[in-house]
């Protein structure tokens, strides 16, 4: 059974049986100034970079920008409102600083960041308010399942995230 362990805000741990967390499909357009999403500062001392997530052709949702998060992973109540499926047959574990325990797998039907968009897409669903009690409000994590579909750049002086194709070698 292949694993992938991820970790996300607040030191949180994931792993997740018999998929890789990989999206079946990515696209970004060829066109960089398409793929530019303007992040907002958030939290604590500006500690977070939110960025805009539509989920199913929903939203848009506040979702942290998180390279530490190997899935995306999308609060407990967002899951619910979206009717979110739980494949069956995967689980996940988790573990943070006050504990672990099992989580919810959930799977997107489609995310879109801006114009890059990924379909398919393994996520975890948690319970985020007592991380949001830090003062950040926001309805997930923008993983690296989906963020490694893609060459990033941040650009700090614009506050933008750059989404493009990759390159072929």
């Amino acid at each position: 059974m292949k694993e992938t362990l991820a970790s996300g805000a607040c030191a949180l741990l994931l792993s997740l049986g018999c998929q890789a967390g990989e999206p079946a499909r990515a696209d970004a357009p060829a066109d960089s100034a398409a793929g530019e999403i303007e992040w907002e500062w958030a939290g604590p001392n500006e500690t977070a970079l939110l960025v805009p997530v539509h989920i199913n052709g929903k939203g848009p949702f506040p979702f942290v920008l998180d390279t530490g998060a190997t899935l995306t992973c999308v609060s407990d109540q967002l899951a619910a409102e979206l009717s979110l499926p739980e494949p069956a047959g995967q689980v996940g574990f988790g573990a943070g600083i006050g504990g672990g325990g099992r989580m919810r797998i959930v799977r997107i039907d489609s995310l879109r960041v801006g114009e890059a968009r990924a379909e398919d897409l393994p996520a975890c669903a948690l319970d985020l308010t007592d991380i949001q009690k830090l003062g950040v409000e926001f309805s997930g994590l923008l993983g690296l399942n989906f963020l490694s579909s893609f060459r990033v750049v941040l650009d700090f002086e614009r506050n933008v995230v750059v989404l493009h194709q990759p390159e072929t070698p």
